[in-house]
């Protein structure tokens, strides 16, 4: 019996929300917020390195706490997306699911860095 294989294209956006990106440059200027941002952002960069890290060396309780200390970050600068799959892959992780935590694991990466980039390149952020 043939078996048949579908091929997934991931079609994930991470999006800012502008309204939190706002709260920020109207609460504490706009200066203070762009430094926040840019703070967060390199905190988040340094973050999914060591998510990766943990998770090729198979260190799950590492992993957890990695991802856990994430999400109040996406959270601060606007990236509800991004913080809603950090809590998804807790899930996994807290349910031993190997399959699911791969799939959400590389999902997570994927959007967050997808939203460092778009910082790099100076796509406008609505600060």
């Amino acid at each position: 019996m043939a078996e048949q294989i579908s091929v997934l294209q991931p079609c994930d956006a991470a999006h800012f929300d502008e309204d939190t990106l706002n709260g920020l440059s109207r609460d504490l200027g706009v200066e203070v917020a762009e430094n926040i941002l840019c703070r967060a952002l390199e905190d988040m960069g340094a973050r999914f390195s060591h998510i990766r890290a943990t998770y090729a060396d198979s260190d799950m309780h590492g992993l957890h706490k990695s991802v856990r200390g994430m999400i109040p970050i996406a959270d601060q600068i606007g990236l509800p997306g991004v913080a809603g799959i950090g809590k998804d892959v807790l899930v996994c992780i807290d349910r031993a699911d190997p399959v699911a935590l791969a799939a959400t694991l590389c999902r997570l990466l994927r959007c967050g860095e997808m939203a460092l980039s778009c910082a790099e390149m100076g796509l406008d952020l609505t600060l």
